[in-house]
């Protein structure tokens, strides 16, 4: 029996109404019965869209023009919405943006993580809609009128940028860097980089701001070679940028797209961090530290996560992923000890100054992959009675989980930025004997899909070990 043909063919313009949202964001409608995956298309909306893909089984949409909106669509704020390939989810009120994202995590853990009654809590909402981002990675570019702009991908395409002036979830006290920078180039006539003819200078602009503090970061990477007038734009900087504390450089050849130089940045103004508040300490945020871009929430999302882990002053804590050690810090006071493991260094740099700067002395921080750190650490670490995992999207590794569960702590708390790979860990957790109680989803990126969530994972009662279940082997040791 063949199967019957795509109703529709690439760059065919239809009219659909948008049903739902799936997973990743994108409105879901119907052509003729077939499946349709439209960017940007909000429920309840009827759009003519554009096709850009089509498949055996559903083919992929961008909506050209919005003929009439669904009942929980609105005009977006921004002035690039559409075209920025930021912030697809403007065109949606708030509420409803909640609605979507409290159902998608639903969607997965029922779906991938195997929870028929996923012990799921309400979404916890942002507080602030717009200008919520501390960081903010503009890429350089050549605008129509030929001048230089600064801005991000045009939606869709991974070959166009747009200029944006102002972006509206960036927080505004870091705008004025953008437009000094810019005035700066377009006064020198300091070309944006071309990838095909590798030519001009300028790759991208991340400013930085203390949510907090106020103080403000500049990064500047370019190209390699001499920058023509770069002292000029640091002065103009620093007598431009209220809160300025940092001036930032990184040079590069890389022809890939990037946000950071080959070797570590040099610090042309001020001191090489800021200084953020973040769990009641005081936090030094290096050029390349990493630090949750919506500190409001970050603030929210951790004083969840030590809700969740109800701390005990007997507690040995391991902080995976600690990066520069904003968690870490928050429990120390509560907790016997903790160990805090990393992979970047100079992020290990600045949880050991942050610890120091605190006055907290039940701190460690290792630097290294989680995974052979872990295996190593049986038998010379204190086995943990509680686990913070603060994993990157890419979730857990299975080795990762077993090896958190192996030393059978009483309490894993997971902090995931990444709902899909938090649900294929479950299943994992729950071979090695750990099950979720408590799952609560938390937006810190309104105006798109992404969601965070923060779970629970106890031990599954009168669990036994099944006799074919992976075990580390012994761990060799020198003999002193």
């Amino acid at each position: 029996m063949s199967r019957r043909s795509a109703p529709v063919s690439r760059d065919d313009l239809v009219e659909v109404t948008i049903d739902r949202l799936a997973q990743g964001g994108r409105g879901v409608a119907r052509h003729e019965n077939f499946v349709l995956f439209v960017q940007r298309g909000m429920p309840g909306d009827r759009v003519r869209a554009r096709v850009t893909r089509v498949k055996r089984s559903f083919a992929e949409a961008r909506v050209e023009e919005i003929l009439e909106r669904g009942s929980e669509s609105i005009v977006p704020p921004c002035t690039y919405a559409g075209t920025c390939g930021g912030c697809a989810w403007q065109g949606l009120d708030y509420p409803a943006q909640l609605r979507a994202k409290e159902a998608s995590v639903r969607e997965l853990l029922e779906r991938v993580a195997g929870l028929e009654d996923p012990p799921l809590h309400p979404i916890l909402g942002a507080t602030s809609t717009l200008g919520y981002r501390n960081k903010v990675e503009y890429t350089f570019c050549e605008r129509e009128d030929g001048s230089v702009g600064a801005g991000f991908h045009v939606a869709g395409h991974w070959d166009k940028l747009v200029h944006v002036d102002p972006c509206l979830i960036a927080d505004p006290r870091g705008l004025p860097a953008h437009r000094v920078v810019l005035d700066w180039a377009n006064r020198h006539g300091v070309l944006p980089y071309d990838r095909e003819f590798s030519h001009g200078h300028l790759r991208s602009l991340v400013v930085r701001v203390g949510h907090a503090t106020g103080e403000v970061m500049v990064h500047l990477v370019t190209s390699l070679g001499k920058i023509p007038k770069l002292a000029e734009v640091v002065d103009d900087l620093a007598a431009e940028v209220p809160g300025l504390v940092s001036v930032m450089h990184s040079q590069t050849d890389s022809v890939a797209e990037v946000a950071m130089g080959d070797e570590p940045p040099v610090c042309l103004w001020g001191r090489d961090h800021y200084f953020e508040e973040l769990g009641g300490n005081r936090l030094a945020v290096g050029a390349l530290s990493f630090m949750q871009t919506n500190t409001a929430m970050a603030e929210r999302l951790y004083e969840l996560t030590m809700e969740v882990a109800q701390p005990r002053s007997d507690d040995v804590m391991y902080d995976l992923y600690c990066g520069l050690g904003s968690i870490a810090l928050m429990f120390a006071p509560h907790v016997d000890n903790v160990i805090g493991v990393e992979v970047i260094p100079e992020a290990i740099e600045d949880a050991n100054a942050n610890a120091e700067r605190a006055g907290i002395t039940n701190a460690e921080f290792q630097h290294g992959n989680v995974r052979p750190v872990l295996k190593f650490a049986r038998g010379v670490w204190p086995d943990p009675t509680l686990i913070v995992v603060d994993p990157p999207r890419s979730g857990l590794v299975e080795k990762v989980v077993r090896r958190v569960c192996a030393p059978r702590p009483e309490r894993i708390v997971y902090v995931s930025c990444n709902p899909s790979t938090f649900a294929a860990n479950v299943p994992q957790f729950a071979m090695y004997g750990y099950q979720p109680v408590f799952i609560q989803p938390v937006d810190q990126f309104p105006h798109n899909h992404h969601v965070e969530l923060v779970a629970r994972f106890e031990p599954i009662p009168d669990w036994v070990a099944p006799d074919d279940l992976p075990v580390d082997p012994p761990v060799r040791r020198n003999e002193p």
